[in-house]
């Protein structure tokens, strides 16, 4: 008999996108709410996202699963009701439905705990939730596993706190659900049993590889993230519960590679390189392996290379890997492009600087960080002027108020000062 331990994934990014502008004439703080989610839109939107992103690294899309969109929606619910992010609920709690994840999919009659969920809360909509979940290499593995086939999504919005929003993925696998659902076991050989709302449940041992291995033998032997020629990559990643890099709050976004177990069975990875397009080497960089991520998630199939700087607009990366599989000696290399911001772009690196910009034109100002901790938290800004993030180290703004001739734009010790010119 083999028995399976359930490992649910316990991940969640922690988004520091800062929706109160503060004023720097009165110093109020005045709140930037969110517009108001069309909810059935967004769902499909979500499904539709995920599935093209799949495709275009030549993946099977996930398909819908209205037991896993009970489950999701629940604990969407549950996140705004309670103002929280977790993914394990309280009992007593407003909207509770069950402590974990399985769980809750039990609870809405999905049959096997072997399910996994990503979630991320306070985004305006779901592209914005699932790039956030892209940039975040736990979430990412899960959204690009293999062996999974069908996905529920939940999705909640405050009516009046706008800002308070929640977005809830389950996956699961729907040969393994079937074969819960189906007659137990009772012949001769190794059989798995505790994985089933009923817990004495048995499946064969074949069939349940087979659950896995043929959705693993549709999907490509190598996963990587950014897919090649992928575009709009955004440049960094910030942090996420539980998070691969404890020391830093900004940094690149990193490179994933997962070798497909089905086609791998012994994998050695010699190098991870990253290169500008004209050759230079990214060096300061974090690999990461089973052997060093610090929170024990990846497997033996999965490695990341992180840049711990922020990658820049509208550049072009080649990655390099060399790797030893199955006995065999191989080179792989591919390329992806970084997002290109809508709007004229300032760079601003020293702590004090000057613009002139005109009005009625959007521009994108990109506050390099200083330091891996140095991100746009609390900014002082006038509020005739329209400022919105674009990251949580670039803003997007716009002077439509033809009265302003001049105003700063502040945080921490930084400070930008802006003539407003017609021409």
């Amino acid at each position: 008999m083999l028995k399976i331990i359930i490992l649910i994934l316990a991940s969640i990014v922690i988004w520091y996108f800062s929706n109160h502008n503060e004023a720097s004439t009165h110093q109020e703080i005045i709140e930037k709410k969110m517009p108001t989610m069309d909810i059935a839109y967004e769902k499909a939107e979500a499904k539709l996202y995920l599935n093209t992103i799949r495709t275009q690294m030549n993946m099977t899309t996930l398909q819908y699963n209205t037991e896993l969109e009970k489950a999701a929606q629940a604990h969407a619910n549950y996140l705004v009701a309670n103002d929280t992010f977790s993914h394990n609920e309280i009992e007593g709690t407003t909207g509770f439905t069950g402590t974990h994840p399985y769980d809750r999919a039990l609870a809405m009659g999905y049959a096997t705990s072997m399910i996994s969920e990503n979630l991320s809360t306070k985004n305006k909509n779901a592209k914005n939730s699932i790039d956030g979940l892209f940039s975040a290499i736990y979430h990412r593995f899960a959204f690009l596993n293999p062996s999974i086939d069908e996905i529920g999504i939940g999705i909640m919005q405050d009516t009046i706190q706008t800002n308070q929003s929640a977005f809830v993925y389950m996956m699961g696998n729907s040969t393994l659900n079937h074969l819960c659902k189906g007659k137990s076991f009772q012949g001769t050989g190794r059989y798995i049993y505790g994985i089933c709302k009923d817990p004495n449940h048995r499946i064969k041992e074949y069939d349940f590889k087979q659950a896995y291995s043929t959705n693993q033998r549709n999907n490509p032997k190598l996963i990587i993230y950014p897919y090649n020629n992928q575009t709009n990559v955004p440049p960094a990643f910030y942090e996420e519960i539980p998070d691969p890099l404890p020391d830093y709050q900004v940094s690149g976004f990193p490179i994933s590679i997962m070798f497909n177990e089905y086609f791998f069975q012994n994998v050695k990875l010699y190098t991870f390189k990253l290169f500008t397009k004209d050759g230079h080497i990214i060096n300061n960089v974090r690999f990461m392996d089973k052997n060093n991520d610090p929170n024990h998630q990846f497997t033996d199939k999965q490695y990341a290379l992180f840049p711990l700087q922020r990658l820049e607009y509208d550049t072009t990366y080649i990655v390099k890997i060399e790797y030893e599989a199955n006995g065999k000696q191989q080179h792989y290399s591919w390329s992806f492009h970084t997002q290109k911001p809508q709007g004229k772009l300032y760079t601003i690196t020293q702590k004090e600087e000057f613009l002139t910009l005109k009005p009625n034109v959007s521009y994108v100002l990109y506050f390099r960080p200083f330091d891996g901790s140095d991100f746009l938290k609390d900014i002082e800004f006038p509020t005739q002027v329209s400022i919105s993030f674009v990251d949580n180290n670039t803003i997007r703004l716009e002077i439509s108020d033809h009265t302003i001739e001049h105003f700063d734009i502040r945080y921490k010790d930084r400070v930008v000062h802006i003539n407003i010119k017609e021409n």
